[in-house]
C-alpha cells in the first residue's frame, strides 16, 4: 500500500458505525417525501404514493438504527469537553426526530392517505428536524473533531 493510501485498523472501533448509518435514513426520508409531494401533485402514476409509504417506513426503522448507534457512540467515542452542549442538543433533536417518524408512520399505517395534506405538512416538519439533528451531528464532527481526534 502506497504512503497516500489510508488504512483502517483491524478492529474498527465501535462509534464509527454511527456516521456510516445516518446517511441512509436522511437520504431515504427526504426520497420518500419527494415521493409524497409528487403523487399529491401529479395524482399519478399510482404506485408512486404506495412507495412514498414504504420509504416511510423504511427511512423510519434506518432512523431507529442510526439513534441506536448515535447512543453507542456516545459511550465509545473519544469525548471533547467542549462539544457537550451541541452533543446533547443533537442526542435531543435525534430523539425528536425518531418520536416524530415513527409516529408518522403509524399515522400512515392506520389511517392510510387521510388528511394528506396535513399528513405531508407534518412530514416537511419531521424533515426539517432531521435536517437540524443533521446540522448538529455535522457540528460535532467538523467543528469539535468528535470521533476524529484522539
Amino acid at each position: 500500500m502506497g504512503p497516500d493510501m489510508v488504512s483502517f485498523p483491524k478492529f474498527m472501533p465501535l462509534y464509527l458505525l454511527h456516521p456510516a448509518a445516518v446517511h441512509f435514513p436522511i437520504a431515504i426520508l427526504s426520497l420518500g417525501l419527494t415521493a409524497a409531494l409528487l403523487s399529491r401533485l401529479l395524482e399519478k402514476p399510482p404506485w408512486l404514493a404506495e412507495a412514498a409509504s414504504w420509504l416511510l417506513w423504511l427511512g423510519t426503522t434506518f432512523a431507529w438504527i442510526a439513534m441506536g448507534l448515535g447512543l453507542l457512540a456516545e459511550k465509545t467515542a473519544p469525548h471533547v469537553p467542549a462539544a457537550w452542549r451541541t452533543l446533547e442538543t443533537h442526542e435531543t433533536l435525534a430523539y425528536w426526530s425518531v418520536g416524530l417518524f415513527a409516529g408518522l408512520s403509524v399515522w400512515r399505517l392506520l389511517l392510510g392517505r387521510r388528511w394528506e395534506a396535513a399528513f405531508l405538512a407534518c412530514w416537511a416538519v419531521a424533515f426539517g428536524v432531521l435536517v437540524a439533528t443533521a446540522f448538529e451531528g455535522g457540528e460535532l464532527v467538523f467543528s469539535f473533531g468528535m470521533g476524529v481526534r484522539q
